[in-house]
């Protein structure tokens, strides 16, 4: 028989609406405070479609509902022919109501943008302007925060601010005003985007699937969706950009990046290197032949570690910092099998040990040809 006209449990706003807000309030109570990272791409192959290297600029303090109460899903730690791995996984509830208000919807930007001081001409490099900018969108550089209005656009490559850069804009990855627009698409979480859990996990994890159909065993409950189920996993660097401005998480994405210790000469050499700051060999950052990232800066033993790494570092040659003004001559070509940020790393001792472990000859077993 048909349904009772005058009860509409699908359409009913205010069952709707009291649902998401209990729902809301119990994984207020209840549940954890992380940080939300929302995932863009820095180079995206455009045969595949995919994300060759991404980046995250920014963070979004929001509370999750832990579903894990027996601690980790997945494998756990297990030794493979490829060595030891981490296959943690964990369960989390996110309030949709929540994620719409403080997660916004994305805008992807692709590429790096160049600018010279006291000047409007910005010039992109593998950049998308035309399809992922607009004019009145606001564009914010990642290293030197600058702020700016786009004026016009020529060309994918090509645009024109309103005021000038104050300083210089080099080759730096940029981000847009994240307003809502009618042209995106619907705010929620997004596989590959990450979730920070402070203390006492202390650990980055990935958004693997979001089950954003159903709640709680419900095929949309009174007619609306009250949250997202989220799976996630342990997050596998490989070289993303993260570049936030919390220093909690920017503090870990080093742990995880390929590093190499520089052995700067004593003989010539001045200035102290800070963390954070670009080092370079050539006439500029630039034009540089090389560059990288500091992590730490040994003045002591004269070490310099560093990351994000470019090209390859040359012996009797300066490295410059592009903001500390310290310049110091390479000493000793560095081991890049030398892994300095992991223990457990034997690389360089596989490398050493080869010829006793794999005969690399091209000679005949049997004939003793070559």
């Amino acid at each position: 028989m048909p349904t009772n006209s005058h009860v509409r449990w699908w359409n009913d706003t205010n069952e709707q609406n009291l649902l998401q807000n209990l729902m809301t309030e119990a994984i207020q109570f209840y549940g954890l405070e992380v940080i939300y990272l929302p995932r863009s791409l820095r180079r995206e192959d455009l045969l595949y479609n995919e994300d060759i290297l991404s980046k995250f600029t920014s963070t979004y303090p929001i509370e999750v509902y832990l579903k894990n109460v027996n601690g980790w899903d997945g494998q756990g730690d297990f030794l493979s022919k490829f060595g030891l791995r981490i296959d943690d996984k964990i369960s989390i509830m996110i309030s949709r109501e929540r994620f719409d208000e403080i997660v916004p919807r994305a805008r992807t930007t692709t590429g790096q943008i160049t600018a010279a001081a006291n000047d409007t001409a910005v010039t992109g490099n593998n950049t998308k302007f035309l399809s992922e900018l607009k004019v009145g969108d606001e564009i914010t550089t990642t290293s030197s925060g600058q702020t700016r209005t786009i004026s016009a656009i020529t060309n994918s490559t090509s645009l024109t601010v309103s005021v000038a850069f104050t300083s210089v804009v080099t080759t730096e990855y940029f981000s847009v005003d994240t307003d809502v627009d009618a042209v995106l698409p619907p705010s929620r979480p997004m596989e590959g985007d990450l979730i920070y859990f402070p203390a006492p996990l202390n650990t980055i994890m990935e958004v693997r699937y979001v089950e954003h159909e159903k709640a709680q065993g419900q095929f949309y409950p009174l007619g609306k969706l009250t949250h997202y189920s989220v799976t996630c996993e342990s997050w596998n660097y490989s070289h993303e950009l993260i570049q936030t401005g919390d220093e909690d998480v920017d503090a870990l994405a080093p742990k995880f990046e390929y590093q190499l210790d520089l052995e700067l000469s004593a003989a010539s050499g001045s200035g102290t290197y800070t963390d954070g700051e670009s080092v370079y060999q050539g006439p500029s950052l630039a034009d540089a032949t090389a560059s990288g990232v500091v992590v730490s800066w040994d003045a002591t033993n004269l070490v310099l570690r560093i990351s994000n790494l470019t090209g390859d570092f040359a012996t009797e040659t300066l490295v410059r910092g592009a903001s500390s003004a310290a310049s110091y001559y390479l000493g000793e070509a560095p081991n890049k099998l030398l892994l300095p940020a992991s223990k457990t790393a034997d690389n360089a001792y596989l490398n050493e040990q080869d010829n006793d472990i794999i005969d690399t000859r091209e000679v005949h077993r049997i004939f003793g040809e070559s």
